[in-house]
Parts: structure tokens; sequence; C-alpha cells
């Protein structure tokens, strides 16, 4: 597991008096499409947190710019090509969803490009963002952070002794 850890470069002016955690996702600017628009699934109003589920991009053009000290992100790895891996000892499918089956990789660095610039435009001038991904994905999401000019504090690399066994043989091992 590979992380990319970010500074905001600032390019929107910072509102001080602006409540970063006071924005709702309103009911009535909601699309109700193909589900029930986005809501809290967690919401911890002393520490002033609320998670949301959903579509990335859609939620985070909802969001206020500048309101975000930290952003974690996990964005889809693209690993879902009908291959397999081991989970407790038994061979098991990597397909995850539709969300998960890459597009080429020029969609995969463009979709990248797109919910990092929301990521961008909604992080506090001196807001963090930590990425997570696998070496398949987190070099497009390096490149992308370095073209919307995020200033890149440090990689961090998981060492992860329990690693699937490498039922392909085609890769390094421990």
């Amino acid at each position: 597991m590979n992380w990319k850890v970010s500074h905001r470069k600032t390019k929107h002016e910072y509102n001080p008096s602006f409540n970063p955690f006071e924005f709702e996702v309103k009911e009535e600017t909601a699309s109700y499409e193909v589900k029930k628009a986005f809501f809290p699934y967690f919401h911890d109003p002393v520490h002033h947190i609320k998670l949301f589920q959903g579509d990335c991009i859609e939620i985070l053009k909802k969001v206020p710019d500048n309101c975000v000290d930290l952003i974690f992100a996990d964005p889809p790895y693209f690993l879902s090509n009908g291959g397999i891996t081991c989970h407790a000892g038994k061979m098991v499918s990597v397909n995850k969803g539709k969300w998960d089956i890459s597009k080429g990789i020029e969609d995969n660095h463009q979709f990248n490009l797109n919910w990092l610039g929301e990521c961008q435009r909604v992080l506090k001038p001196n807001g963090t963002i930590w990425v997570s991904g696998t070496s398949r994905i987190i070099h497009s999401i390096g490149f992308a952070m370095q073209q919307l000019e995020f200033k890149i504090l440090n990689d961090i690399i998981w060492y992860k002794r329990n690693a699937p066994p490498n039922l392909a043989c085609r890769y390094f091992t421990h």
C-alpha cells in the first residue's frame, strides 16, 4: 500500500469567519434520478464530523471552497479485471464492482485529476490530503497532484506482512 501525503498550494482565498463544518447537502438540491441523495451516514456533532457516502465528485461539488482541514482518500484502484486473489486461504475474485473497473489509462488519470481538483478546491490553504493506493494507481495520483501543483511532502509505503500469496508467480515476493 502506498500513500501520497500532500499539502495544498493556495489557489483560493480563505475566509476564516466561515465555519467549515456548517455546510449541509440540502435535500432540495439533490437528484433522485438513480438513488436517494447524499446524506451523512455518520454524524458526530460533538467532534464536528460528518461522513458522506456516494459519488465523491458530486458530493464535493456541493461543499464550499476552503472549508476542509484534512481529506483521507481511498480512491478506486481499478483492479476489477476478472482476476483472482487469495483471501483466508481461498481463491476469490478481485472484482469489487463497476466503480473499480478500469476505463483505460487516460480515463483513469482524468478521473484522478477531477476528484483531486475538487479536493484542492475544498481544502483550506493549510489543508492536508492523504491518499492511499496500490502501485497500479498511485503513480497516476502522484502525477495528477503535480499537475494540480500540490506540494507532495511524503510517500509512505506500508509493508503488509500478511499480503496475499503470489498465486500467479509473476511478481517479486518477500
